[in-house]
């Protein structure tokens, strides 16, 4: 009697699985190319955020109902929703508010912008902007005198193309409290000229004295500049995002707006910080209060170096090309470096490193090699950040600690940040294996990608895909950039969907399009697998959809500018 009792409940639960996945779906996308980890099928239905079927019109058929939304795809193409693992989104959005120019702006570009900002600006005001490349100045052009002449009644401060330098006039300077007898912070250098006076460029940490001398933006502009920063990547398809720089500044925006649902994506916030940083032990300490379902705060940012660019303060093994007395700056000894990520990971925090130089990822990976050893295997697989330049011993270590690598191929855009300042900077020689994804690739490790938007003027991952592909500008051009280091479109792909989901912590829920995965895809007017390699970047995203929720509509968008 037992086992016919087992029996009859056992088949009692097929019939109500069977009758539960027939149950009508919310969502039907029909007459598509929808890219799976099978092959492509022509459709699928969405219920209750969740992929219940994927399959031709006849599979899906059984999930139509009454009040199903059925969209007839007509042709368009349907992928997992796409990840920008590296961003910033209140820089990305307050720039868009600011006294901005064109990236590789002439002098008199911008002398006449600034002129334009403070005409418009009470005295006093500060004027704030971006993003200036040292290599459209003449040596010595580029001083607080210049600006002077421009704002005389204004503090301005402007960032340069990677963010890692600011240039202030005389008024920025003397509201800092910054005089030829202020010392260079650590992990900064304040330009001084022949006299030991204040240029007016301040790098790295130096920034941060300029900084905290501006007035807060308002909690309304944070809010203002950040809904309209994420709004910008849900129409590029992405739908799950890393927060790089997590602060008191910017935390409490981040997690009241996705509390509040404006936030759409699956997002994670890496908390800012570096040895004796109160403000960021106090951020980890209380990182609970800032999580909401679809944000978390599990992840602290740590800065290993700064840029190679004409500052030479990324962290190299060997000297710079332009100066054979210079390897930049590592900004945390050892140490003090081992102490703190063996911590996080033995706290089950993610750690992701900001590392430019080969210097700075040698650094970072010895930091988690020491980890392992103290706390065993069971940690995360932490983040190497941007790795530009790796040297050729450091790619198979990732792989054999559990490492993330995470590049940065949109630096490909068109500045002058990457082949007239980089290539200046360190040479044509390590030119040749800048950001080495293809090495990385090989070794087996995971490997992810982020924008680090605003440092580029584009959030659109489709633009990414290509110059990982070509190795060129978008569009393709006569200039390759370190082609050994190309992949497929079929990599790329994986990188921004189901590698980065893993990396996320987010592989059961997203990553791929098959049921039981939650509906976090986005439909494209065209299929990038059936246009010219040098036509991805112009890829159209005609919806988005995370947790099967329209969350963009190019039929009927949102704002998607500044006003």
């Amino acid at each position: 009697m037992a086992m016919a009792a087992k029996a009859i409940a056992l088949g009692a639960l097929l019939l109500a699985g069977t009758a539960m996945a027939e149950a009508p779906a919310d969502t039907i996308l029909l007459n598509g190319q929808v890219y799976t980890p099978k092959g492509w099928a022509e459709a699928l239905a969405i219920r209750g955020g969740v992929i219940v079927a994927v399959g031709d019109a006849r599979a899906i058929e059984p999930f139509r109902g009454d009040a199903s939304r059925v969209v007839d795809l007509k042709g368009a193409a349907v992928f997992p929703g796409l990840h920008d693992m590296h961003v910033h989104t209140q820089f990305a959005g307050l720039e868009q508010f600011a006294c901005g120019f064109g990236y590789a702006a002439k002098p008199a570009v911008i002398a006449a912008r600034i002129k334009e900002c403070a005409a418009k600006a009470k005295p006093g005001d500060w004027i704030v902007g971006g993003n200036w490349s040292a290599g459209s100045f003449a040596k010595g052009e580029q001083n607080r005198g210049f600006l002077d002449k421009v704002a005389p009644n204004n503090p301005v401060m402007l960032s340069d193309e990677a963010h890692h330098s600011v240039w202030a006039n005389s008024k920025a300077i003397a509201a800092a409290g910054v005089t030829r007898t202020t010392a260079d912070p650590a992990g900064g250098i304040i330009e001084r000229d022949a006299k030991g006076e204040p240029t007016g460029l301040f790098r790295e940490n130096a920034a941060d004295l300029i900084e905290k001398a501006m007035p807060e933006p308002s909690d309304a502009l944070k809010r203002k500049a950040m809904t309209l920063s994420t709004r910008q990547m849900l129409s590029f398809g992405i739908t799950s995002f890393t927060d790089a720089s997590v602060r008191v500044g910017n935390v409490r925006t981040l997690s009241g707006l996705s509390k509040d649902g404006i936030i759409k994506q699956r997002a994670r916030g890496c908390i800012v910080w570096s040895p004796g940083d109160a403000d960021g032990e106090r951020l980890i300490r209380t990182r609970a209060d800032y999580a909401a379902p679809r944000f978390k705060t599990d992840c602290v940012k740590i800065f290993m170096d700064g840029v190679p660019t004409e500052s030479l303060t990324a962290a190299m093994l060997h000297p710079y090309h332009s100066d054979p007395h210079k390897t930049g700056m590592l900004m945390i000894p050892q140490p003090a470096l081992d102490e703190g990520v063996a911590r996080f990971d033995r706290m089950g925090l993610h750690v992701k490193f900001h590392a430019v130089g080969d210097g700075a990822v040698r650094s970072a990976i010895d930091a988690v090699e020491h980890a392992r050893k103290v706390n065993g295997w069971g940690g995360s697989a932490h983040e190497i950040g941007h790795s530009t330049f790796v040297d050729r011993a450091d790619i198979p270590r990732a792989r054999a600690l559990h490492l993330t690598w995470e590049f940065s191929p949109y630096i490909w855009y068109p500045t002058q940040i990457t082949d007239v300042d980089v290539r200046n900077a360190v040479g044509d020689e390590m030119m040749k294996r800048f950001i080495p994804i293809r090495e990385a690739l090989d070794s087996g490790a995971n490997i992810i990608a982020g924008s680090d938007w605003a440092v580029v003027p584009s959030v659109n991952p489709w633009l990414a895909i290509e110059t990982m592909i070509t190795r060129q500008k978008p569009g393709g051009g006569d200039k390759t950039i370190a082609p050994d280091e190309r992949v497929t479109l079929e990599q790329a792909l994986r990188i921004y969907t189901e590698n980065a989901a893993a990396a996320m912590g987010d592989r059961d829920l997203v990553g791929s399009i098959e049921p039981g995965m939650h509906a976090d895809i986005v439909v494209t007017e065209k299929n990038p697998f059936k246009v010219p390699v040098t036509e991805i970047h112009d890829t159209r995203v005609r919806m988005t959809f995370v947790d099967g929720e329209l969350v963009y509509d190019a039929a009927n968008p949102p704002p998607l500018t500044a006003n």
